[in-house]
């Protein structure tokens, strides 16, 4: 474990991967519940996090694990690829498997609530290339395949292009500076909304890293905020809220202010406060909520949540309408007993995921890391 380690990330995880859970559930059933049923913010609040991890990992290990040498960025590949890809090949395998069945109920929730229908044909496609593109992680950078599985993989598409990335833009941060080379990169993505306005309009989700680009770095500006205890690193980070508003793209006024939000209270959860104050006591309070057991355990479980939620949620809620006329109750009603229904098995069924394929996937991959590292040192040796 990463010293430093702070048990409200687990938490904040948690709630990501609960907020995606609860939303996709209200926008399946048609309840417009403010921000919950926005399940893109919780994403948004992944994104940060990653930043965040990837920044404070890389930084704590720099002197074990040189940011210069080849070694070091092909280890942060190697285990943030087993930590991505054994749970997702799984998952992928079984979405395409059902995605027919998938797709019959994802009608059926299209025809009770119009205002939820999407192209469900996306969810069947058996093609090669539709296959191939997902096996190497490279479906997020073309917009027809870029969401085209009954999974929420348009993120893991995007999380993978920021780990190919990172260690190159660390290595930039050592040259040019700091908050130089994060704030160019911000301007970069911006600017090319507005050369290349088609690129960033084709895709169906915003897969492809310069959509969100300034939304990891907002989590690496934060990273480095509360490892100095300088709050001009916070203010940069705030930068990526306008960087959203700017770039419009499916983000309206109060979800701009909410991303502010999120970065303004995961950073203040975060912060070392050295002396108690009003902020310091304010912030104590969702600090202790997210170290709670619960809320750790969710962080523990997220992934496999993330990945399986749909999976189950759309079948629930098409036999919930064709056999309980889910659909006359009131909204709020059938948004509680779908997730009444839905939550012990989602998070059953993820806690045996995460246990015995998520993990071991972990493990497997610290075994290729240790045993390359090995290798590499015999090499070495005359």
């Amino acid at each position: 474990m990463t010293k430093n380690w702070s048990p409200e990330l687990e938490g904040l995880r948690g709630a990501a991967s609960l907020w995606v859970f609860l939303g996709h559930i209200a926008l399946l059933v048609n309840c417009k519940i403010p921000i919950i049923a926005v399940p893109k913010l919780g994403v948004d609040l992944f994104i940060l996090l990653s930043g965040y991890l990837m920044a404070k990992n890389y930084i704590e290990r720099q002197e074990k694990e040189p940011w210069n040498r080849w070694q070091t960025i092909r280890t942060f590949w190697l285990r943030r690829y087993f930590r991505i890809a054994p749970l997702y090949y799984v998952m992928l395998i079984v979405a395409l498997l059902v995605g027919h069945y998938l797709g019959d109920m994802r009608q059926i929730i299209a025809e009770a609530f119009p205002s939820t229908a999407t192209a469900t044909l996306r969810y069947s496609d058996h093609s090669f290339l539709n296959l191939l593109t997902h096996v190497f992680f490279v479906f997020g950078d073309l917009p027809k395949y870029a969401y085209n599985t009954a999974l929420p993989d348009w993120s893991i598409a995007l999380e993978m292009q920021f780990y190919l990335l990172f260690p190159f833009i660390m290595l930039l941060t050592r040259r040019w500076g700091f908050a130089r080379t994060l704030l160019a990169m911000m301007l970069v993505a911006l600017l090319g909304r507005y050369l290349l306005p088609g690129l960033y309009t084709a895709f169906p989700m915003p897969s492809m890293i310069l959509i969100k680009l300034h939304v990891f770095i907002a989590g690496i500006l934060m990273a480095e905020a509360v490892r100095q205890r300088r709050i001009v690193f916070l203010g940069l980070a705030l930068l990526a809220p306008v960087v959203s508003a700017l770039m419009n793209i499916r983000m309206d006024a109060p979800q701009v202010i909410v991303e502010a939000l999120l970065i303004l209270g995961m950073t203040g959860v975060l912060w070392r406060w050295q002396r108690p104050s009003l902020l310091s006591r304010l912030f104590s309070i969702p600090r202790a909520w997210l170290s709670s057991r619960i809320l750790t355990w969710l962080g523990d479980v997220s992934y496999s949540v993330y990945l399986l939620h749909l999976l189950l949620v759309i079948p629930i809620v098409a036999l919930l309408l064709q056999h309980f006329h889910l659909a006359t109750y009131t909204s709020g009603t059938r948004y509680l007993i779908t997730v009444g229904l839905c939550f012990p098995v989602v998070y059953l069924l993820s806690t045996g995921l995460h246990r015995y394929i998520e993990l071991r996937g972990i493990a497997f991959g610290k075994r290729v890391v240790q045993n390359s590292s090995v290798k590499k040192k015999v090499l070495a040796q005359p």
